[in-house]
């Protein structure tokens, strides 16, 4: 089998190619599970290339699984998504890479929840991020 290109990549050029497909694609906030369950930070992307998303799982775990088809003539998706601290480590590896928007509603998402919390008090930036 041919390897492509991605497959070539030194892995900060992998996580730069996987940070601009997140910018695009992918989605991180504080959520919860359900109604009356407690918050907690997650990065997701749900997508139609499976094959993307494996990169996502190879380059940092989390959890690939298939998505609900809401209709017949949808084409199916996959979801990866990382929860918790592990979300925050993925994020600070790929952040300086994104848009300047995703970087400001990441580090006000990242204040939030370490505000709301001393879980993760140890990953709140010096600069006051």
């Amino acid at each position: 089998m041919q390897k492509n290109s991605y497959e070539t990549l030194e892995k900060k050029h992998k996580l730069i190619f996987l940070a601009g497909i997140f910018d695009g694609e992918g989605s991180f906030g504080i959520w919860s599970k359900g109604k009356n369950r407690k918050k907690e930070f997650a990065c997701t992307i749900e997508m139609v290339d499976k094959d993307t998303l494996l990169k996502f799982k190879d380059m940092f775990g989390g959890q690939l699984f298939p998505c609900k088809i809401s209709k017949a003539h949808h084409t199916p998706t996959w979801r990866w998504r990382q929860n918790g601290y592990r979300g925050f480590q993925i994020m600070d590896k790929m952040i300086e890479f994104m848009s300047q928007r995703r970087q400001e509603k990441y580090y006000v998402a990242k204040r939030d929840k370490i505000s709301g919390t001393s879980r993760y008090a140890h990953i709140q930036k010096t600069s006051g991020n």
